[in-house]
């Protein structure tokens, strides 16, 4: 990572302390909020917090339990859920630890949030359902549905997410570019939205599922799958919505288009690792064919070919000596 890439990073990311649950309340931008304080003691709360075009990403922690009264701004979206494994109240409602909350913009809520609570926060401008809604012609989700929470989002979609907020809301720096980390996530909201439509599938004939095919395979080069690679990228080159694209390869594989590339990355790994001619680590290897946790890598390579990223070495270590 070069030097303007860490300053770069360096000067998005902020970090604010606060001893007052009032000021917290002040301390996060394009929200109308006020927080009152329940449990006693002396509060402390911390946000981290990213600024992109289109999305402002955020950790709020607070050291006591809290009555947060909440307005996003008018035509923005709020998605939350908990950081470390406790649960809130939302509207009177409980909620569990696993569940994206949401709000759309201009309409108040209420939460209820106990002593030492984490939350993820992100806040999707105006500006994101302008421009993504342009690029895909889909509509995304109701701004006026009065749902509390995202449905058919599993335990471990959310955990990957969390995972990957938690990588990228730390104060050291981190080698893909602002540009790529918005990209990743506007691609991850999108496909929450659209999970929480619960629209029928779309109808693909054979032979348009073989054309899409073609363009996919022709768009999926060995470079080009060493970066992170968006849906909505690829719904743009092939020139088809994200629905269609999910069915296709639904029919084709019977996987999802993510499974997909996954799997290509794993089998791309290991031949890198078999081979190693460049002498490469383990995780210099999963994050050149875009793994960005190491953990989730092993696991992962472990689950496709039973054994470890670490045993492959070994093995052909054997072999070439």
């Amino acid at each position: 990572m070069d030097e303007l890439t860490l300053k770069s990073n360096a000067l998005m990311m902020s970090t604010i302390h606060s001893n007052d649950a009032n000021h917290q309340a002040a301390n996060l931008i394009n929200w109308q909020q006020e927080f009152d304080q329940l449990s006693q003691g002396h509060f402390v709360g911390v946000i981290n917090e990213l600024h992109f075009p289109h999305i402002h990403t955020f950790r709020e922690e607070t050291s006591h339990s809290l009555r947060q009264q909440c307005r996003v701004e008018n035509g923005g979206f709020w998605l939350g859920f908990s950081a470390n494994n406790k649960s809130c109240r939302i509207n009177n409602e409980q909620t569990t630890a696993n569940q994206f909350l949401c709000r759309p913009g201009n309409q108040d809520f209420e939460l209820l949030t106990p002593d030492d609570f984490s939350i993820y926060g992100l806040v999707l401008h105006r500006s994101f359902f302008t421009e993504l809604t342009e690029q895909t012609k889909e509509e995304l989700y109701d701004n006026a549905s009065d749902g509390l929470w995202l449905d058919n989002v599993s335990p471990e979609e959310l955990n990957k997410f969390r995972q990957y907020l938690s990588l990228l809301l730390q104060p050291k720096g981190n080698n893909w570019s602002s540009k790529t980390h918005e990209s990743i996530i506007q691609d991850a909201v999108l496909e929450l939205l659209s999970k929480a439509q619960q629209t029928s599938a779309a109808h693909v004939t054979s032979p348009q599922r073989k054309r899409i095919m073609a363009r996919v395979q022709e768009y999926l080069t060995e470079s080009r799958m060493k970066s992170p690679i968006t849906m909505s990228e690829i719904c743009s080159a092939v020139h088809v919505s994200r629905r269609t694209l999910q069915y296709t390869f639904a029919q084709c594989y019977g996987i999802s288009p993510k499974q997909y590339i996954q799997v290509i990355r794993l089998n791309q790994a290991r031949r890198m690792l078999q081979s190693n001619e460049e002498f490469q680590t383990i995780s210099e290897v999963a994050f050149n064919y875009g793994f960005f946790h190491l953990g989730q890598f092993c696991q992962s390579y472990k689950r496709l070919f039973g054994e470890t990223p670490r045993q492959t070495l070994q093995q052909q270590s054997r072999l070439n000596g």
